[in-house]
């Protein structure tokens, strides 16, 4: 059984995020029906894939994995998303969204088997690369077309999703909980509990989910393509023409240098510091929780004069903490770590809300799309730089290397944004004046 202490948390987290109506939605009775098997499936397949989230490090490193290899094996899963993103979405509109899910989990299982198997750096290369096509591949399948079937629903739309994050940040944390406490007694057998999972999600869905059948077979994937590629144009028209659309879009591109140093490498720069690995799922949860109070300031409530100086006021903090990163204080250091995951992760938002508030809503979701492959690529780029750099100097160095660029790039991103919301607001005066 798992230790009391992380049962409490668990349950503090479940009412934090207050998932006691997750099931409450009222439609038709096959809508509501499949809704149900997508929040089974959801739960069974985030439990199965966050196992290891919290041990992933210790894992790969005692499959004799190097960390500059393990920045690789990371990379091949972004790389893998990124060339199979846009693919993905044509074969899930061209075949069905059901069939489209059930193949992405044959990868997923591909990628358990190898792990468990497999020690060689290229067979785990692999592996993470089967992840990242499943990932992409199970992108708009059965969720989408739940929202499709709930568009006459009014509010109802606004539920799913809300309900689906929650059912997965809980998910997640009970995942990542029980993995970290199974590994030191199992080892990595504990993915069969993940291959388990998956396969009860896969005939969950098989048996249980009504998806329904492609009526219009009429359009070939070349005409498809056209019409993306005329879409793409448009969005970048309105890219141009859209400075603070611009400025997001970097934004998005910068803060990868930040949150893959974050990710790949915290539980590497905690066991440099001296913190036992036993301790991990703790921080783990903590992040989670940043994320929520991150995701909980009222951004939209502030003007854009106001965004301009909360911009400002998280980028002093930033430059005050970095220095403190190489500290041997390890309360000092936890504090200053998760200050800065706090603070980035709340520039994130910022980010996301501004893009939101400019993009047109005839383009918002291939603009979102191009974001999101942008944010890919300074994935892979933070990757590969990362793996360069552990070559040379202490995970620490990497860590301060990444976080000052992070931080010095976002700070020109905001001075520039402050600038054009000023101007913006000089010619809306001058023109009222007139």
């Amino acid at each position: 059984m798992l230790p009391l202490k992380r049962i409490k948390l668990i349950h503090i987290l479940i009412k934090i995020v207050n998932i006691v109506d997750v099931m409450k939605i009222v439609v038709e009775p096959r809508i509501k029906k499949n809704i149900y098997v997508y929040y089974v499936s959801l739960v069974l397949l985030t439990v199965a894939i966050s196992l290891p989230h919290s041990v992933l490090t210790v894992l790969l490193l005692s499959k004799e994995v190097t960390l500059p290899q393990i920045m690789i094996i990371q990379a091949g899963y972004s790389f893998a998303v990124f060339i199979s993103e846009y693919p993905s979405g044509l074969i899930s509109d061209i075949y069905p969204k059901k069939l489209v899910f059930v193949y992405s989990k044959f990868f997923l299982l591909v990628m358990f088997f190898l792990v468990i198997y497999m020690n060689s750096f290229w067979m785990l290369f692999i592996a993470w690369f089967m992840y990242g096509i499943s990932s992409a591949l199970d992108t708009g399948t059965i969720d989408a077309e739940i929202i499709n079937n709930l568009r006459l629903s009014e509010g109802y739309i606004d539920k799913f999703i809300s309900n689906a994050n929650r059912l997965n940040f809980i998910s997640l944390l009970i995942g990542s909980s029980i993995g970290s406490f199974i590994y030191y007694k199992i080892g990595i057998r504990f993915y069969w509990v993940s291959i388990l999972l998956t396969i009860t999600s896969i005939i969950c869905v098989t048996f249980f989910y009504k998806g329904e059948s492609i009526t219009n077979t009429t359009i070939s994937l070349s005409e498809m393509l056209k019409k993306m590629i005329i879409q793409t144009r448009e969005g970048i028209k309105e890219i141009r023409g859209k400075e603070s659309l611009k400025l997001m879009i970097t934004l998005t591109f910068v803060e990868q240098f930040f949150f893959q140093a974050h990710f790949q490498l915290w539980q590497a720069l905690f066991l440099s510091k001296g913190i036992n690995e036993y301790n991990f799922y703790i921080f783990y949860i903590v992040f989670q929780i940043l994320s929520i109070f991150a995701y909980s300031i009222p951004v939209s409530k502030l003007s854009h004069k106001n965004l301009g100086k909360h911009f400002s006021i998280l980028i002093i903090l930033l430059i005050f903490s970095l220095s403190l990163l190489n500290t041997t204080n390890k309360v000092l250091f936890i504090f200053v770590y998760i200050t800065y995951v706090f603070i980035f992760t709340v520039l994130d938002f910022i980010s996301k809300y501004i893009f939101a508030k400019n993009v047109s809503s005839e383009r918002i979701s291939s603009l979102t799309s191009l974001k999101s492959s942008c944010g890919r690529v300074g994935a892979l780029l933070s990757m590969a730089g990362c793996g360069i750099i552990l070559k040379l100097t202490s995970v620490s160095n990497a860590i301060i290397i990444n976080f000052a660029f992070a931080m010095v790039m976002t700070t020109l991103i905001a001075i520039k944004y402050l600038i054009n919301t000023k101007n913006k607001a000089h010619c809306i005066e001058n023109k009222a004046s007139k």
